[in-house]
Parts: C-alpha cells; sequence; structure tokens
C-alpha cells in the first residue's frame, strides 16, 4: 500500500507537533529547589543559584564543604567580572539545567536540580568530556569557580594543614624580595641568630 503524498504530510506535521510538545514540555519542566540563599544575591539568577549549589554539592566534596556557602562565594566572584561574563554564566546554569538539552545530548529526562547525586555526577561527567566545546569549557569553568571560592575561605585551610604565617595576618605572602639582601637581614632578624 503506497501512502499518499497528503496522509504523508499530516503524519508527518503530526509527529513534529508531538516532537515539539513534548520539547517545549522537557524545556518548562520545573527546576527543583536545592536551597535557599542566605543573603542577598549579587549576580546570580535564582534559578541559576539553585543550579549552581546542586553543581558544588558534586564539585567541592571536602569534608564540612557547605554549597550553599560555596555557591555565595561564586555569586560574590562574579562581581569582579564584565557584564557579559556574568550573562553567560547565568545562560550557561540555564543549559545545564534544561531538560531538553538534557534528554538530547545526556538521555536524562529531568532538570539538573531534580537529580540525584549520582546522576548529577553523570551528567557533569559528560559535559567534562563531551565533544561540544561549550560544554567541556563550562564545566571546567564551574569546577574552577566552585574549587576557587572554596579554598579561598580561611575555613577550608584547617583540614588541609594549612597555616598561614601568623604575622601574616591570613593575607597572601608577598615573595617578590626574595632572596635579595634586604629581605635577608629581614629574615635574620626575625628569626634571631
Amino acid at each position: 500500500m503506497v501512502a499518499s503524498r497528503r496522509s504523508f504530510l499530516k503524519k508527518g506535521l503530526f509527529g513534529g507537533l508531538v516532537l515539539a510538545l513534548g520539547g517545549a514540555g522537557l524545556a518548562l519542566y520545573p527546576s527543583g529547589h536545592v536551597a535557599s540563599p542566605t543573603r542577598p544575591l549579587l549576580v546570580l539568577a535564582p534559578s541559576s543559584f539553585q543550579v549552581l549549589v546542586a553543581v558544588a554539592s558534586r564539585m567541592v566534596t571536602a569534608k564540612g564543604a557547605d554549597p550553599v556557602a560555596v555557591a555565595h562565594g561564586v555569586d560574590e566572584a562574579l562581581t569582579r567580572v564584565p557584564v557579559e561574563a556574568q550573562v553567560d554564566l547565568n545562560k550557561l546554569l540555564g543549559l545545564l539545567e534544561n531538560a531538553l538539552p538534557g534528554l538530547l545530548l545526556d538521555g536524562r529526562m529531568q532538570p539538573f536540580t531534580r537529580l540525584e547525586g549520582a546522576s548529577r555526577d553523570r551528567v557533569l561527567e559528560s559535559w567534562s568530556t563531551s565533544r561540544f566545546a561549550i560544554r567541556r569549557t563550562g564545566y571546567q569553568a564551574l569546577r574552577k569557580l566552585c574549587l576557587a571560592a572554596y579554598y579561598s575561605e580561611e575555613s577550608s585551610w584547617g583540614p588541609l594543614g594549612y597555616a598561614p604565617p601568623s604575622h601574616m595576618n591570613a593575607m597572601a605572602y608577598d615573595d617578590s624580595k626574595a632572596g635579595t639582601p634586604e629581605w635577608l637581614d629581614a629574615q635574620a632578624k626575625e628569626n634571631g641568630p
């Protein structure tokens, strides 16, 4: 039996409509609530904050790490970058959250914030090894932002066994003059004979 052109077009249009409605449904699937901000957000959209908390919970696995504090640290750090980068990061977090690209690229039908821990790990792994550069670089950006926000807090230093020099008042140590005669004299005076 040969299908008529009209019946072929009807079936094609119907199939396209079903796919469009299904795709729109996935794209509009509501995000999960992961955690509430503990202070006002500076750069991140509330939905982006939720995604970032979910990301931080999987990327910063140190004992006692608080994903909400990490997300706030990233939010604060973003105040120091150009507005374009702020917008791009919010878009990146939206892309990670969206279930439609998730279905097409990862085979998941839920937003990232609605996934359980192991499923989130699989999604992040797929981003880190994706054939698409935007996903690979997006993964690296999120990873580096989360880790930098966590390790920049003094509360993370103790478990690492890091204690900054007490006279430095927990500031970065300037070693630009190390080895110069003035520096050697100062060290000798500080440490005694």
